[in-house]
């Protein structure tokens, strides 16, 4: 395919050409009867003097109606907007025929989740106004989440155009939303900023000209907390010339109590050679979040999700092609216990809408 080569001459750096190689821009909703979330993003591939680089960003708005429980008798029912605004760039270069140097990098600032959202309004309306004279008062401070990440790798063929493995290091750190806690000692706060550090190792095989697979061992650890071990393994199946399916397997542990399962199937018929369908079935569970230290703890209970979807793609000669796809999710949390009752509405089943476009051109 033709590549429109665009040459850049800076007398400090040199020649530096890039080679754009295709852009995408997406759009997706996700929508319950008190939560609604929506997000843009735009994501271009390119050449960089040798460099393999993908770089995207994206724009998340939420839209969260909180209402605190019946017998929580200082909370206001609530309407939250927030934003967030991610960058993100992922690039890689050959070294030599059989080894390619991976590298990432990428920051947010924003809320990244309904529910830290929901904790915020929370925790504001109780001890962001506290009197003087309370002890510790002047540890609650106005939430102001944002993040960076960043990583590292290397791939490594060793068996020609077959048989990849791939170690990648990362490291995240993210100033959050904290929690807290009053007592006779006064207004307690959670920590302000979590730092995970993060290791995965895969290979990746094409074992028939329909078989492909991928599994990958990953470990992180967070502050404060433990390692967390998972393993993944995935495969794409060409059943005919028209049908394929694309199978995903995963669990996750962490001590000293946290498993996670999870499951999903897609199955992709081509009408034509530019139109074809697919629909899918996820399953996810674990057994709820790690409480943290302090005594009232906003831990999420256990949780079980079951998604169905439905979708179609279709390109337009070479270069143009789009993707509508929608689906139903249903969660269905555990019970709360009295650590967690205030978060009732917060960790309540719900039934989620999704609906996703994208649009996109190779050059």
């Amino acid at each position: 395919m033709k590549k429109f080569i665009f040459v850049l001459e800076a007398l400090a750096l040199g020649s530096v050409s890039f080679a754009i190689e295709d852009a995408f821009v997406s759009w997706e909703l996700v929508d319950s009867d008190d939560i609604r979330i929506q997000q843009i993003s735009v994501q271009a591939s390119e050449v960089i003097s040798g460099w393999d680089t993908t770089a995207s960003i994206a724009r998340t708005e939420y839209d969260v109606d909180y209402e605190p429980v019946d017998f929580d008798f200082l909370g206001e029912p609530a309407e939250r907007s927030e934003s967030n605004v991610s960058l993100q760039l992922n690039t890689r270069k050959a070294l030599g025929e059989n080894f390619w140097i991976l590298g990432s990098l990428g920051v947010y600032d924003g809320f990244t989740s309904y529910s830290s959202i929901w904790l915020d309004q929370y925790f504001a309306e109780r001890f962001s106004d506290l009197p003087e004279g309370v002890e510790g008062a002047d540890n609650y401070i106005a939430a102001d989440p944002k993040g960076i990440n960043g990583s590292v790798g290397i791939r490594w063929q060793y068996k020609p155009n077959t048989g990849y493995a791939q170690l990648t290091l990362s490291q995240l750190r993210d100033d959050i939303s904290p929690g807290y806690e009053i007592d006779f000692d006064g207004l307690t706060r959670s920590s302000l900023v979590l730092a995970t550090s993060a290791i995965s190792l895969s290979t990746e095989n094409i074992l028939t000209k329909r078989i492909r697979t991928l599994v990958e061992l990953r470990g992180s650890r967070t502050s404060e907390r433990d390692w967390r071990y998972g393993l993944q393994a995935s495969g794409n199946f060409g059943l005919s010339d028209k049908l394929i399916a694309k199978l995903q397997v995963g669990a996750a542990i962490e001590n000293p109590d946290f498993e996670a399962y999870y499951g999903n199937l897609e199955l992709s018929y081509s009408i034509t050679d530019t139109i074809s369908i697919y629909a899918d079935a996820r399953y996810y569970e674990d057994t709820g979040e790690i409480e943290d230290s302090l005594l009232f703890t906003s831990a999420a209970p256990g949780v079980e999700t079951n998604k169905q979807g439905i979708g179609i793609r279709w390109m337009t000669g070479e270069k143009w092609s789009a993707r509508i796809y929608f689906s139903r999710l249903s969660s269905t949390y555990e019970p709360t216990n009295p650590n967690t009752d205030f978060f009732q509405n917060l960790y309540r089943d719900r039934d989620w809408d999704i609906a996703q476009i994208s649009f996109g051109k190779t050059f």
